[in-house]
Parts: C-alpha cells; structure tokens; sequence
C-alpha cells in the first residue's frame, strides 16, 4: 500500500511534467525554421481603382497597399517639410530609393505602423494631409509614408520586401 506522502508525490511530479512540456512546446518550435508559404503571400491588386487602400496581415504586422492617382505621384516631390525627404535614415529596400518609395509610382505598400512606438496609423484625404496621421502622437506621412518634420516619429514609414509577378499580382516575401 502507497502511503500519503508518495501519492502527493506522484501527482505533484506529475503535474509539474506536464507543465513542463506545455511551457517548453512555444520555445522549441521557436527553433524550427518558418516554412516558405509562412513568409510569402500574394497580394492581388486588380480591383483596386485610385485612392483605395487594402490592408494585409502579414508576419504579425498589417501592410497597407495604397492605389495612388497620378495628381498624387506627380506631387510627391522632395520638400523641406520632411524630416527625411530622401529617406536616407529610414529602413526600406534598396528599389524604393525614389521619391514615390515603392517599384511602381501607383502602388505604396508600406507597415502599416508609425515609427515612433508602433501604434496602427490611419489614411486621411484632408485639405492640409493627404497620407498617414498616427493616432496616438499626430506624427503625420505623405502619401508616400515620408515623416513630415516636427513629428514625434523621426522615420519614416518602413516598406516591406516585395515584387510584382504579373500585372496585378503582388508577392510580398521575406528579405
């Protein structure tokens, strides 16, 4: 016959393993490498007219596809009222070098969070903004996700690696 103490003993080991594996589960698939379908997704931009904007989820972050209209590309133009008007300090790949910070002047697809703390930043059309506005600081974008100076947020905002693989089919991947 078991006395007392060795049964506790036994559940008490018991419970302990199995939360032990419960716990070790998320710090050992943290080890196995992310499949490739996990770091791809296909955007499709075909019924997107001017002036709209898709939001993606993607790597545990929302992407903002933006449909720009030729009056706003032929206005993004480098302007003392950006705090990086050439984006030179902010993280983007090396084909959004451009004024319109994108592969292709009518498509922006940036992180859809501010530089600043990362708080989720909204589209406005207003007569004195047409681009980003964060709520949580009023750091405000361009049309393009260019910081303008003054802002709490100093960057600006990040653009994802992405390529076009037919006309209106657009990969995001993982760089």
């Amino acid at each position: 016959m078991i006395d007392r103490r060795t049964l506790l003993a036994k559940i008490v080991g018991g419970f302990s393993i199995i939360a032990l594996a419960g716990f070790s589960v998320p710090f050992i698939r943290s080890w196995v490498p992310a499949f490739k379908n996990e770091t791809i997704l296909d955007v499709d931009v075909s019924g997107m007219v001017a002036g709209d904007i898709k939001v993606v989820r993607w790597l545990g972050r929302n992407v903002l596809v933006v449909r720009r209209d030729r009056t706003q590309v032929e206005q993004l133009i480098v302007s003392d009222a950006l705090n990086d008007p050439a984006s030179l300090l902010s993280h983007q790949p090396d084909y959004a070098a451009n004024t319109f910070r994108s592969r292709k002047p009518e498509h922006l697809l940036v992180y859809a969070n501010c530089t600043h703390l990362g708080c989720e930043v909204d589209f406005t059309a207003e007569a004195s903004l047409t681009g980003f506005r964060c709520p949580c600081h009023q750091s405000e974008y361009d049309i393009a996700g260019r910081v303008q100076k003054g802002a709490a947020a100093k960057l600006n905002l990040e653009v994802p690696e992405y390529e076009y693989i037919g006309r209106t089919m657009i990969r995001l991947r993982k760089g």
